[in-house]
Formats: C-alpha cells, structure tokens, sequence
C-alpha cells in the first residue's frame, strides 16, 4: 500500500464520491474491465484477520479503500456472514440507495458497518466500514468497501 501512495502528485487525495466508487471502479472490477488508477486493493475482509491487521496504519492514512468477496451461507446462499478477525462487521444502517449523477438511474446500495470485538462490549468501535454494492447482481458477489478508523479516544479500541 506504501508504494501505492508514493506515486501521488503532492497534495494528491483519493476522494471519489459514492456514485463515482459504484459507477467507474465497482462495475468495472465486476464486469472485469480495465480500472482507472486507484489505491483501491483486493482484500479478505470476512477472513481470518482483524482490520488493524490488513490495513498499515503507519503510513497516516485514515481511510482505506478495498474489494472484497462477500461469504454467503445458509441454505440458499441469499444470506452474508460479515465474521472474522474475532469480531463482526454489524449493521448499523440499512442500505442507502446510490444514484447516478448523470443518468438518475439507482446503480447501487451503500451500507454501514462497525467492527465489534467478539466478546467486548465495554469499548466503543473504532473502525467503521461502508459498502458498496451493485444493484444489479452479476453472481461473482464483489462489493468495494471503504473503511475508516475513528480518532482514539480513552475507551476505544
């Protein structure tokens, strides 16, 4: 991720908007299209790592961009499993819908997440995750996630 960061001009920030995360990087990785040039990376965030660490947290930066699989379960795989890391990306808004700014057309679903601990219910979470996805399902189930680390303070984690 460092060497991805070296190679912006200076004063350089990565900061599409929702309909610009869907439309020219989402529906392009999906359908398998050249990307635009991003920092945008491919990630397990439903593995077996906690956020702090897959995101280097020593370069300063405090929004991290990645795409990742979504776990389906259940019996008709209609259902995501948001685990891992010891904890669980919990729902904390039901999807927003993401219009295009050019045509009008809703291309895709924002939502929002925070990471709990499993096990911890005294500490405040410190990384929120918001999620993209298509509207249009294409079966590969790839969503772009975007993910922040709140400041510290004394009782988070």
């Amino acid at each position: 991720m460092e060497d991805v960061i070296a190679v912006w001009p200076i004063g350089y920030r990565f900061k599409p908007k929702e309909d610009e995360l869907v439309k020219f990087f989402l529906q392009r990785r999906v359908r398998g299209e050249p990307l635009p040039w991003s920092p945008i990376m491919e990630c397990n965030l439903y593995g077996n790592e906690a956020p702090w660490e897959i995101f280097d947290q020593s370069n300063g930066q405090k929004v991290w961009y990645c795409f990742t699989k979504l776990n389906n379960t259940g019996k008709s795989k209609k259902r995501v499993s948001r685990t891992g890391g010891g904890g669980t990306w919990r729902g904390e808004k039901s999807g927003v819908e993401i219009v295009d700014s050019e045509t009008n057309r809703i291309i895709g679903v924002q939502k929002t997440f925070v990471f709990k601990i499993k096990g911890v219910t005294d500490k405040l979470v410190s990384w929120i995750m918001h999620e993209f996805s298509l509207v249009e399902k294409k079966g590969d189930d790839i969503v772009l996630c975007k993910l922040k680390k709140k400041t510290k303070s004394s009782n988070q984690i």
